[in-house]
């Protein structure tokens, strides 16, 4: 009996033990790459375990309302996270200091709740559009929209289309599920956007060619990574680059632009007039 009594004490404490992120990989590597790409708070671990502790205990009260629907209730209205979109500083795209502040953008609430869904076993999966990141999470037989800059609302495909139209692209891009990797470099992308507008141009060069590997199919971060090496002078692979993003979108905004101010450099040396740093739409809210 002593036994027995000291089994179910052992299999009461288990119970009792709430999502870690050690046992999440994806959610530890969204932590992970924020640490590598700037400043974190030192508690980040601990806030997004307790954060999907309560998430857990919303969904196991929720009675008839759907989980995703329990998830967006607590996060936007218990928690108060809200959404930004005037300001593209890192601070609202890496997940500590979404935890933090409670604000961030698209990318940042979009990989909040894909780190939520890795800890509770919740199937998720990132989308991208030109100029926007979301979720959509299962719902019974069917992939359910998330849009997170209208607190978790469900929008049709429709909806998407008017505000972000999708261009025809050589390799699926857009309005597909994306792997963690390409999740990952569409982080590095926005890294190397904001290292960029703040003229930290061989940080940006090494963010723009991790999200280049890690999401190769995305024209914004090959033709990102173009316009960063022009500007630092590494024409040759510049070239590459800009060939690859051509490749992947030949009608991408301010390519051809680039293009043509880097064969004019090559011809005419270093006093050319080098690449417009344009700001490009991957992930813009």
């Amino acid at each position: 009996m002593r036994r027995a009594v000291l089994v179910l004490a052992l299999l009461s404490a288990c119970a009792r033990r709430g999502p870690k992120v050690a046992d999440a990989p994806f959610a530890a590597r969204l932590l992970a790459i924020a640490h590598d790409l700037g400043p974190t708070t030192p508690d980040a671990t601990n806030d997004l375990e307790r954060l999907a502790a309560h998430v857990h205990a919303a969904i196991e009260r929720r009675g008839a309302v759907a989980e995703v629907d329990a998830i967006n209730r607590f996060v936007f209205d218990d928690e108060g996270f809200a959404r930004e979109v005037d300001d593209a500083d890192l601070s609202y795209v890496l997940l500590p200091s979404v935890l933090s502040t409670h604000r961030g953008s698209c990318v940042g609430l979009g990989t909040l709740y894909l780190a939520l869904g890795d800890l509770l076993h919740i199937p998720m999966q990132g989308e991208v559009v030109p100029g926007h990141f979301f979720v959509r999470v299962r719902e019974g037989e069917r992939w359910r929209s998330v849009e997170l800059l209208r607190r978790g609302e469900e929008e049709p495909p429709d909806w998407y289309a008017a505000r972000w139209p999708v261009p025809a692209t050589s390799s699926p891009v857009y309005n597909r599920p994306l792997s963690q990797d390409e999740v990952i470099g569409i982080v590095e992308y926005d890294a190397g956007n904001d290292l960029r507008r703040r003229a930290r141009l061989p940080e940006a060069r090494r963010a723009f060619e991790r999200a280049a590997a890690l999401f190769p199919s995305l024209p914004e971060a090959q033709a990102s990574l173009g316009a960063t090496l022009q500007l630092v002078g590494a024409l040759e692979p510049a070239v590459s680059a800009y060939q690859e993003a051509a490749r992947l979108e030949p009608g991408l905004p301010g390519l051809a632009e680039n293009i043509r101010l880097l064969d004019e450099e090559r011809r005419s040396g270093k006093n050319a007039p080098r690449a417009k740093a344009r700001p490009s739409p991957a992930t813009d809210p």
